[in-house]
């Protein structure tokens, strides 16, 4: 049997999705741009639960937005090692573009 994986729109769902984290839950907060493969890895590998939050951004001043972002649900240690793991695939992956 095989495993299903998680694309964008099933990780951001309806806007009727949106939840607030509930106490001595954390969120970690999945920037724009980052692969939907390594999304699935931070959730298969630290056991997090996927969900979307809205969040207001301006381009200019009085040009305001709102997006949907990705978070990653867990405890505080867990989201952390999660972070630290992102950021590592990070530095491995723009490493080779150095001085």
């Amino acid at each position: 049997m095989s495993e299903r994986v998680l694309g964008i729109e099933d990780l951001l769902g309806d806007e009727e999705d949106f939840v607030e984290e509930p106490e001595g839950l954390y969120d970690l907060v999945i920037p724009p741009g980052v692969p939907v493969t390594l999304i699935n890895e931070l959730i298969s590998e630290f056991d997090l639960e996927p969900h979307a939050k809205k969040s207001s951004g301006s381009i200019e001043e009085g040009e305001f937005f709102d997006m949907a972002l990705i978070v990653l649900r867990g405890e505080l240690e867990t989201v952390r090692r999660a972070e630290k793991y992102l950021f590592d695939v990070f530095d491995e992956r723009i490493g080779c573009f150095g001085d």
